[in-house]
């Protein structure tokens, strides 16, 4: 079974339904999610961030989809930081990625998009960096 880590941007975007909600729920279905506190924290700061701008219902969508998530997936806390990305936020998923030694990494950021895992001996070998779009994409009988 597959380790995964769920960029926050997908999740949010998966409250919404579309290509996000299908790469969320095939992760799921497929392998072992992976979260840690930074990211669960991110996750939880940027729906109350965004409240006021989605209005009640869509919140409680929102709020409904990421406690399903958050009971869903594994905790980890990464022993070390790996810094690669300009924006620090984006370490985060990279450090949980090569504690758990996860195959898969969901985004739709650009700067996580463009690392090269092969080229960084830090990240696990094989880590695969893709679009939910990319993900979905996947020959199943491999993932």
């Amino acid at each position: 079974m597959d380790k995964i880590v769920i960029d926050a941007n997908v999740l949010i975007s998966a409250a919404f339904g579309g290509t996000p909600l299908d790469a969320v729920s095939r992760a799921f279905s497929i392998g072992e999610v992976y979260l840690s506190p930074a990211i669960a924290a991110e996750i939880g700061g940027t729906i109350e961030r965004l409240s006021t701008k989605l209005g009640d219902e869509k919140t409680r969508i929102l709020t409904a989809l990421w406690e399903r998530f958050n009971s869903l997936c594994r905790m980890a806390e990464p022993e070390r930081n790996v810094s690669i990305c300009r924006d620090p936020k984006d370490d985060a998923y990279l450090s949980l990625c090569a504690a758990v030694r996860a195959g898969y990494l969901i985004t739709g950021d650009k700067d996580l998009l463009a690392v090269e895992p092969a080229r960084v001996s830090s990240l696990p070998k094989g880590l695969k960096i893709l679009t939910p779009r990319q993900f979905l994409e996947i020959d199943t009988g491999k993932v």
